[in-house]
């Protein structure tokens, strides 16, 4: 296990080449109006809204956080799902087996399970799988400044900051990572298989041993990927038909990406979970699944043989926003990276339950609060 100092992005670039950035702040709007004896300025923040052919998973005051839809591309079917980066914020984990770790090496935040007392501050609203084991040597992986592999020139990366906002690009290139992106995670799967909206050249199925050994050497195989789309939304697609690697590409295109890579594949692996609340502790239901799959998401719940993601729920306010500390390169010991809130006004707090009960005939609500503002409202007749 080796451990190294995650600088500034600017003293990592290495050799030149094609990158994507996608990292998106908080956007306002402003309007102002002016006389002679008076001047006022009103500021608003758009939400997320819902858009034809996507339905709604889950939502928060600041609009939709996650949503889904199928693309079909010949005979195939590909759950999307795409995480609003407005409104929601991402972790990386490392599996059980792999990759493999020393004990004490990770910090229960990035562990095999979801994290709770951190992540369940903020809420999960969405799970997936990881990428390929260590043995297939598809390229490096960081977590919490922790390098479990080192990353590869060349390889599609996607980078994850301390604030859970997210990044895509070639690892080595000119513009990835930005000199303002100071990642906490790394993960790494084989060369670009989607850039510029564009499916790569070597996404061609006569090249399928580039792209992942599939059992019994048969490259029709169930096979999930990840990208960004122009926007900045983080899109997962996964299928358990069996698709070669052109038309997992193709799925990710027409979910909208610009900058995509291949996740894990062959039948077992691919598992995907969104909740329609933001999950605040275990035993939550995820009720978008990937049809199919042999592993409900809740296995991410006690702990999972393989690397994942948690998404999770930005605060109500737009003024909060949750962060982690952040990776130190003065600090040579585990740096465990759970979640506080921060901005004006803003704290975090523990989880609070208060039921209430009225009439005759049971009807009940049960609200749950946690960090600034962020509500949850369930009601049982």
């Amino acid at each position: 296990m080796t451990r190294v100092a995650l600088l500034p992005a600017a003293a990592l670039l290495l050799a030149a080449g094609l990158g994507s950035i996608f990292a998106f702040n908080n956007a306002t709007t402003s309007t102002s109006s002016t006389s002679s004896t008076s001047s006022t300025t009103t500021t608003t923040v758009p939400r997320e809204r819902a858009q034809p052919s996507w339905a709604v998973a889950s939502s928060s005051a600041r609009g939709v956080m996650v949503d889904y839809k199928n693309e079909i591309v010949g005979p195939a079917a590909f759950r999307v799902l795409r995480l609003r980066a407005r409104t929601t914020l991402l972790r990386w984990h490392v599996g059980l087996i792999d990759p493999p770790a020393k004990s004490g090496e990770v910090p229960a935040d990035a562990g095999p399970a979801i994290f709770w007392p951190s992540e369940g501050l903020a809420g999960v609203v969405a799970v997936f799988n990881g990428a390929f084991k260590k043995a297939a040597n598809s390229g490096g992986a960081v977590v919490d400044g922790v390098v479990l592999e080192p990353l590869v020139v060349g390889d599609m990366t996607i980078a994850i900051n301390a604030h859970g906002h997210w990044s895509m690009g070639v690892w080595g290139s000119s513009t990835f990572p930005a000199k303002d992106f100071h990642a906490i995670a790394y993960r790494q799967n084989l060369r670009p298989l989607v850039q510029n909206s564009r499916l790569s050249a070597s996404a061609n199925p006569t090249n399928w041993a580039q792209w992942g050994s599939p059992l019994n050497h048969n490259p029709l195989t169930p096979r999930t990927g990840l990208g960004v789309d122009a926007n900045g939304n983080l899109i997962f697609v996964a299928t358990m038909s069996h698709v070669d690697i052109a038309q997992l590409g193709e799925a990710l295109v027409g979910a909208g990406v610009v900058s995509g890579m291949e996740l894990d594949m062959n039948p077992y692996w691919p598992i995907l979970g969104a909740s329609k609340t933001a999950l605040h502790a275990p035993g939550g239901v995820f009720a978008v699944q990937l049809p199919l799959s042999e592993h409900s998401p809740s296995i991410y719940e006690t702990g999972w043989l393989r690397d994942f993601f948690v998404a999770l729920a930005e605060p109500n306010s737009w003024s909060c926003d949750w962060t982690s500390p952040g990776v130190r390169s003065s600090i040579t010991a585990v740096q465990p990276q759970r979640l506080h809130l921060t901005g004006p006004g803003c704290r975090s707090t523990t989880t609070t339950t208060t039921t209430t009960t009225t009439g005759t005939t049971g009807t009940s609500s049960t609200t749950t609060t946690t960090g600034s503002g962020a509500t949850t409202t369930t009601g049982a007749g």
